[in-house]
């Protein structure tokens, strides 16, 4: 099943999506039905320019979900937070179109309202990610006066590209928590979204000032669409350390191009990025019955237990013995 709906302004999601799976919505809540597989969304409206959705649902087949940007310009900032891994996303613009994978288990994306999106769903897959769209001009208004930051002054914009990833941290999984468990029998609910909304925001935005304040360069498609190759290419394989030469050459950059944009959009570094995923790959695998310290070290591509076990160490604050054990 697939659904296709448009990011511009004045569009409702949830009316969209009722009307072409002929689907009831009782208030701001659109419940899927057993005989396509179970759980809600829910949209909450915080004012003018300033929407929720809270997406928790399992689907019986393949659900192709894919945002289309509008034929307006709009000034629409969406941010994502994905709690699941996806297999497969495909972004686009009005200028053409770029692939993209999402790499970790839990991930926050900040996009520009020209973006168009693909995300496909295998069917059973647990479909858990809460969106905010905010108005440009709102988003300015809420952060108000800041010290002069290059990508907080692209974000606010109209008519501004940009893609920025983020990893979910702990302050974001708390707040999505409490809107997920939020009363619905509480009088000032919608009060309480729009603070949590806001809180999200503050979170996400945190984080995003502290990166390195440089001029921020202009994406192109194609330059866009490589660097998720690059990234593909970084996590396909984390036993193998990345080299930038091979990756330069991949991604048909110069080597000074590709660190630059790379970290603009991520964050980071491809060496750190890389070393991150590792990590957390690591961590996952340490939750999973049967497998030893050992074990996950070597098919991480390390030979010196004790260097994987201070990286990790550095990474997760305790020994991979010790998370092990307690988590």
């Amino acid at each position: 099943m697939t659904f296709e709906f448009s990011a511009g302004a004045g569009v409702d999601f949830l009316a969209d999506f009722s009307k072409q799976f002929g689907l009831p919505v009782l208030g701001d809540e659109l419940r899927i039905p057993a005989k396509m597989g179970q759980g809600n969304i829910r949209r909450i409206d915080l004012g003018e320019d300033f929407r929720l959705h809270i997406h928790q649902y399992t689907l019986r087949e393949e659900f192709v979900l894919k945002r289309i940007a509008p034929e307006a310009s709009s000034d629409l900032v969406t941010v994502i937070f994905y709690s699941a891994a996806f297999p497969n996303n495909f972004l686009s613009n009005r200028e053409g179109s770029f692939n993209c994978t999402k790499t970790h288990a839990a991930s926050v994306e900040v996009s520009s309202g020209d973006l168009s999106s693909e995300i496909r769903f295998p069917p059973g897959h647990e479909i858990h990610f809460t969106s905010v769209g905010v108005g440009a001009a709102l988003l300015r208004e809420l952060l108000g006066p800041t010290e002069p930051n290059q990508l907080i002054e692209t974000v606010t914009k109209a008519n501004s590209t940009f893609l920025y990833h983020l990893l979910m941290v702990p302050d974001f999984e708390r707040t999505l928590r409490s809107l997920f468990e939020s009363e619905n029998a509480d009088p000032l609910q919608r009060f309480y979204y729009k603070v949590k909304a806001q809180e999200l925001l503050y979170q996400v935005f945190s984080k995003l000032a502290q990166r390195e304040d440089k001029k921020h360069c202009q994406l192109n498609n194609f330059d866009a669409g490589m660097l998720m190759t690059v990234r593909d290419t970084l996590v396909a394989d984390l036993s193998v350390p990345p080299q930038l030469r091979d990756l330069a050459k991949l991604a048909n950059m110069s080597e000074t191009k590709l660190k630059q944009l790379f970290r603009q959009v991520f964050g980071d570094s491809i060496y750190n990025y890389y070393q991150t995923a590792r990590m957390e790959e690591a961590a996952s695998m340490l939750r999973q019955p049967g497998l030893t310290v050992s074990q996950v070290g070597y098919q991480l591509g390390f030979t010196n237990l004790s260097h994987f076990g201070r990286l990790f160490a550095k990474h997760h604050g305790k020994t991979p013995k010790k998370f092990q054990s307690v988590g």
